[in-house]
């Protein structure tokens, strides 16, 4: 056998020996979990509690002639972030909405508003748990706008 044959023998298996060593140090080597980044609109970077990231609809498992809505905001909010997150903003207006009909697609058939308002216990103090008790409370109300008029579902 000739030195040239050889070194094509022992090559060409140590060359794809190699790549496919390559490949599987590619795919085992640690990568962290992202995100989605929720920043691609350029304006809503300046204000992230107005920042509404997914919306989620589904049908409730228990009764099917029900939906369940699922909204999220404030992009990037982490569990080790706390007692500190973001607020919902009493300055942002809140609204899911729903189209149920296709008869008239211009007008909406349902939505859901959410206001919020932020309350200091005790003004003489910054620290939102003041003493073991919560000192900045935050309600909300929730009304159910159709185009027959508005309810207000929760206060």
């Amino acid at each position: 056998m000739t030195s040239k044959k050889l070194t094509a023998r022992v090559a060409l298996p140590a060359l794809v020996a190699a790549v496919a060593g390559l490949a599987t140090w590619s795919q085992l080597r640690y990568t962290p979990l992202e995100a989605s980044s929720h920043r691609e609109a350029p304006l809503i970077a300046d204000d992230p509690v107005a920042d509404n990231t997914d919306l989620y609809a589904f049908k409730d498992p228990n009764d099917a002639g029900k939906i369940i809505i699922i909204a999220n905001y404030i992009p990037f909010e982490l569990p080790h972030g706390g007692p500190n997150y973001s607020t919902f903003g009493e300055n942002v207006r809140y609204e899911i909405h729903v189209k149920n009909q296709t008869a008239n697609p211009t007008v909406d058939d349902i939505t859901y508003r959410f206001t919020f308002t932020r309350t200091n216990q005790d003004p003489t103090t910054f620290f939102n748990i003041r003493l073991g008790a919560q000192n900045l409370k935050t309600t909300y109300t929730c009304e159910k706008i159709t185009p027959g008029g508005t309810t207000t579902i929760v206060s």
